[in-house]
């Protein structure tokens, strides 16, 4: 098991954080921001935390599908007339999603290596331990889809990996704009959008009770849906939806605002507290 040495602090473990988009326009590097801020809120939160308690990785799959996406677009407004090119973009990049990631697609398996490669990278951050580091996850838009089905397949795999590859280490998910409760429709029969028991079955048995999964989303935002209400399994598997408000002053009230969770505290701010007290004394991060 590794440990670091703060001066004055001892020996600290720490919680590793897994960040996925959702939209196919996606640059890389989309998570800088909700970094720092998660990282500010957590230190004010109480005193003696320090941000090297947590460790970020960002995982980006936007380059394999971005410039289809761009062409498409293009080649549709060859009259140059199509209005709301924003929301447009936005939409596309679901809609073609919901037609392109599919089990046993191109883009399913390029998109899953991604997030396979993403976890074992941040594993091998000198500061995680592949056996106990807590993992939170946090999926934006169809990012929920994606990580969601991906947490059920580690569930049954049989392949030999870490707990932490695994998602036996899962301690919190957080899923914002998610638009996987449309799964959810009778006879949609997919295997996509079924919800399951996030909690790491490797976590200490007390520190399991401090596992959620929450989901935000804003009202103004078509894209993303509250979940606990759609079937009994999603009202057991999710611990909460919260109903945030989230944007710039001209999308906060529209359906823009699916992109402006990323730098607003009505989101990091709740998730920043979540993480503390996954943080709080407990056993588990003792030597």
């Amino acid at each position: 098991m590794r440990f670091d040495w703060i001066e004055g602090a001892g020996l600290m473990k720490r919680i590793a954080i897994a960040i996925i988009h959702g939209l196919g326009s996606e640059d890389e590097f989309y998570s800088v921001e909700l970094k720092h801020r998660l990282s500010e809120e957590y230190v004010k939160g109480a005193k003696g935390r320090s941000e090297d308690e947590l460790v970020f990785h960002e995982i980006y799959w936007g380059d394999l599908i971005k410039n289809d996406l761009v062409n498409f677009r293009n080649k549709a407004n060859y009259k140059g007339d199509l209005a709301y090119q924003n929301l447009r973009q936005i939409m596309t990049d679901t809609q073609a999603l919901a037609l392109l990631y599919r089990p046993g697609s191109l883009l399913y398996d390029a998109i899953n290596n991604r997030i396979k490669d993403g976890l074992r990278k941040l594993l091998s951050h000198r500061w995680v331990d592949g056996e106990t580091t807590p993992l939170v996850i946090l999926a934006h838009s169809y990012g929920g889809v994606m990580m969601s089905h991906y947490i059920k397949k580690m569930k049954v795999s049989k392949v030999e990996r870490s707990n932490f590859e695994q998602l036996k280490t899962l301690a919190g998910y957080i899923t914002f704009g998610n638009p996987m409760g449309l799964y959810a429709i009778d006879d949609t029969q997919t295997e996509l959008g079924v919800p399951c028991d996030i909690v790491g079955d490797a976590l200490d048995e007390d520190f399991k009770l401090r596992a959620r999964w929450y989901n935000f989303y804003d009202k103004d935002d078509i894209i993303a849906y509250p979940l606990k209400g759609l079937s009994a399994d999603y009202n057991l598997y999710v611990d909460g939806d919260f109903e945030i408000n989230v944007g710039s002053a001209t999308t906060s009230w529209n359906p823009a605002c699916h992109s402006g969770y990323w730098e607003d505290k009505d989101f990091y701010r709740p998730v920043a507290t979540f993480i503390g007290e996954l943080k709080a004394d407990h056993a588990i991060w003792q030597d």
